[in-house]
């Protein structure tokens, strides 16, 4: 009698090799795709913050062709150019009406006062911080932790040279300047931008020069929204690495 000799059972599973192997793989990958989705996500929330700004245009354009001026207002006039208020235990953002480029902004019928209230919000927005050349997560926040929408109602920041006399060096008057009395091209003269613009062209000894608000992919980089309605990327502190200012703040050459 013929005796058929059993075959060995087939081999399942993965051996110990190849498990390390398809980790090791698989680790590769992530550490590829990872700083690819980051910087896909810093570029949608620089796309997103480029298009607030357009609409803020839009409302600064409105309240230039009703008073042919920049807006009054005496307490942070930079900060309170427009933007939110934050109503009940949630805090809810809702547009502050008592701002004054928020009226028009309101009247174009761009949606309800909550949803307008989310234009002044960059999405980068993490607050202002000391600035330091080490690890930027090991940052001081000087607005114990908070965002400048939360703090300030709106994360961009108006130029203030634009809004107070004074500081533009006109008169003493401390009076918002007329648009008659400004004679830099309008698409180079910064009229809003991320907070970090105002940090980035502090001259020492300035206190301000010590601190920074970098939200986007470059330090010291950002928004800007020019009195032309023209909004783009900008290097904010290149005067300080000894290139030519991009851009203009002061009304007068």
């Amino acid at each position: 009698m013929m005796r058929v000799q059993a075959q060995p059972p087939a081999r399942c599973g993965f051996s110990l090799v190849e498990i390390l192997v398809s980790i090791a793989i698989v680790a590769v990958l992530i550490g590829l795709l990872l700083p690819m989705l980051s910087h896909a996500r810093d570029v949608s929330r620089t796309t997103l913050c480029a298009s607030n700004l357009r609409q803020i245009g839009m409302a600064w354009q409105a309240y230039f062709h009703e008073f042919d001026q920049f807006p009054r207002h005496t307490e942070q006039p930079d900060w309170r150019y427009g933007g939110v208020m934050f109503v009940g235990v949630d805090r809810r953002a809702v547009l502050d009406l008592e701002r004054p480029i928020n009226r028009p902004l309101a009247e174009q019928g761009l949606g309800e006062s909550g949803e307008l209230a989310g234009l002044f919000r960059c999405p980068g927005d993490k607050g202002v911080f000391a600035r330091d050349d080490g690890d930027p997560r090991g940052r001081v926040s000087v607005l114990a932790g908070k965002t400048c929408f939360g703090t300030f109602g709106t994360s961009y920041r108006a130029n203030l040279f634009l809004l107070d006399s004074t500081r533009a060096g006109i008169d003493p008057s401390r009076r918002p300047l007329r648009l008659a009395e400004v004679h830099v091209g309008a698409s180079d003269l910064l009229l809003t931008a991320d907070a970090a613009w105002w940090y980035a062209t502090r001259p020492d000894p300035d206190p301000d020069a010590s601190l920074e608000a970098s939200w986007h992919t470059r330090r010291d980089g950002g928004n800007m929204l020019a009195i032309d309605g023209s909004v783009r990327f900008t290097d904010f502190a290149a005067e300080r690495q000894g290139r030519p200012r991009p851009f203009a703040i002061m009304p007068r050459p």
